[in-house]
């Protein structure tokens, strides 16, 4: 699929937000969404060939299957994802068949669900005028002068008319066009061998046994993309806005939509899981590594070569069945991506049946996050209550006995250190009540005040005399590093900085108070 513009990516939004008004179950919400730059795993790979496979794929993204129930339906994406792998010929026919240039201005799904509420024409008022315009021609033969009164009448009329009509309808047509011409493509689809792919197959039939001649004459609204398309289109624009066959043609289908709306549904979401799954069969094969993951009854998250899958050159780290992280290390070290990667694997693994990583087992959990928090200035909230509103939200989904993943990344640091340490240490202690809590934190006392609740982990750098740099390598236990006071040395400050420096940490550490300078 092309590029997706703003408005376009947008305009795809629009399908799961339309399912998201009122829904109470584990979606992914737009602070965990934003946190993970989940727009950007998006854009890098949908792979969908279709407006509808875009809605779909999008909504199928923020909507993890957290009950056990939801384990099939997760294997079954996998089969039939490795099914568009193994066989590319089969995925090239379903492209083929779900490719179209065609735009839909707000949305596929919404402006079917806005064709219910469209004003129909009475088909007796453009009959009678067709009768009309009709007759005026008849008359000119016979009876020239009254004849030509006439026409021209019927002429003012009938295109007044036309284009009146045609504006409210203008938006629709689309629609229309779009969906004939894959209910023209899916019978041609159907004349394939299915290869696996019978049920999808049976729904689809069905679905087009119920529309059947739907789309007969829809020559009449294909041709006519434009008025005035060209030489060979204007006595077929002549003709519609004469004796308004393409408006006609129009309420006659929107009849049929109308009262075979679970028809056009279930094609909506036939065409939009199977584009979907062409998707994932790219993004498996665009995946350095992948496995499908193992869900468990109990424990915490096991990973074995966990990888963020935007970054070109990613140093992979295990996780060991761990359930309270706490997780230390200087700026730039790795914490954040990790806890990030760890984050976007729990939901490809929950919506995609795909994990980046070798191999990984988990429960089936709610994934929320607390991280890349700003001043909201639109509301007047400065950082701090930012954060408390966001930490707020986990809490209450706490409170209702969810099974949760929280991921938080120095959070509370629109306050004071030893406000934030004393807040983050009784937080911190009420997540352990969930399913899994990684935390990431520059306050090294959370890991002694902590470390009979959480295991504490972290990432570290090497400083040299030549600079710094990172391996990036998970590791247990707390960091014992104060290379960013000797990387003050290293940028060129004064040695006699760096040594006071680490005189103060050190009388610090030992008292537990700072001296005075």
């Amino acid at each position: 699929m092309h590029k997706l513009g703003r408005d376009e990516y947008e305009i795809l939004k629009r399908y799961y937000y339309s399912k998201a008004e009122g829904d109470d179950s584990a979606l992914i919400d737009d602070i965990t969404w934003n946190d993970l730059e989940m727009d950007l795993f998006f854009e890098r790979f949908n792979n969908t060939c279709s407006q509808n496979g875009g809605e779909y794929f999008y909504d199928m993204l923020r909507r993890p299957l957290v009950l056990k129930d939801g384990i099939r339906e997760l294997r079954e994406r996998g089969r039939v994802s490795e099914l568009f792998r193994e066989d590319t010929s089969l995925r090239d026919e379903y492209r083929k068949a779900f490719e179209t240039d065609e735009k839909i201005s707000s949305g596929f799904h919404e402006m079917l669900k806005k064709l219910d509420s469209v004003r129909r024409d009475s088909l007796i008022l453009h009959f009678s005028l067709l009768f009309l315009a009709a007759v005026s021609l008849a008359f000119i033969f016979t009876y020239p002068f009254a004849g030509f009164i006439l026409f021209i009448a019927a002429s003012i009329i009938n295109v007044t008319l036309y284009f009146r009509r045609r504006a409210e309808i203008e938006s629709y047509i689309p629609v229309i066009r779009y969906l004939i011409r894959e209910i023209r493509e899916i019978r041609r689809l159907l004349r394939v061998d299915p290869r696996g792919l019978s049920g999808y197959h049976s729904r689809l039939k069905s679905a087009l046994d119920s529309l059947k001649g739907i789309d007969r004459n829809a020559w009449i609204i294909l041709s006519g993309k434009r008025l005035t398309g060209g030489l060979l289109e204007l006595p077929l624009d002549f003709i519609r806005i004469f004796f308004h066959i393409d408006l006609i043609k129009f309420d006659l289908i929107l009849d049929g939509l109308k009262e075979k709306h679970e028809a056009v549904e279930e094609l909506f979401n036939v065409t939009g899981f199977l584009d979907s799954m062409i998707s994932l069969s790219f993004l498996r094969d665009e995946l350095k590594t992948f496995c499908e993951p193992v869900f468990k009854e109990e424990g915490g998250i096991e990973l074995s070569g966990l990888y963020h899958p935007m970054l070109k050159d990613p140093v992979p780290c295990d996780v060991e069945n761990v359930s309270l992280m706490l997780l230390t290390g200087s700026n730039a070290s790795g914490k954040s991506t990790f806890l990030k990667a760890a984050a976007i694997s729990l939901i490809l693994a929950e919506t995609l049946y795909t994990v980046p990583a070798g191999k990984m087992s988990l429960c089936q959990m709610e994934i929320l996050s607390s991280m890349s928090l700003r001043d909201s200035i639109e509301k007047g909230d400065s950082l701090y209550v930012t954060e408390i509103k966001s930490i707020k939200r986990i809490a209450d989904r706490l409170k209702t006995g969810a099974s949760c993943a929280i991921f938080l990344d120095e959070v509370l640091k629109g306050t004071n250190t030893v406000e934030r340490i004393a807040s983050l240490s009784v937080l911190l202690k009420s997540f352990s009540g969930a399913r899994v809590c990684f935390a990431a934190t520059h306050d090294t006392p959370l890991t002694h005040i902590l470390e009979d609740i959480y295991e504490n982990y972290h990432f570290d750098e090497n400083v040299t005399e030549d600079g710094i740099s990172f391996p990036y390598e998970l590791k247990k236990g707390r960091t014992d590093s104060r290379d960013a006071i000797m990387l003050l040395s290293v940028m060129g400050l004064d040695k006699e900085v760096t040594k006071e420096a680490f005189e103060l940490s050190e009388e610090f550490l030992k008292e537990g108070v700072w001296k005075k300078l």
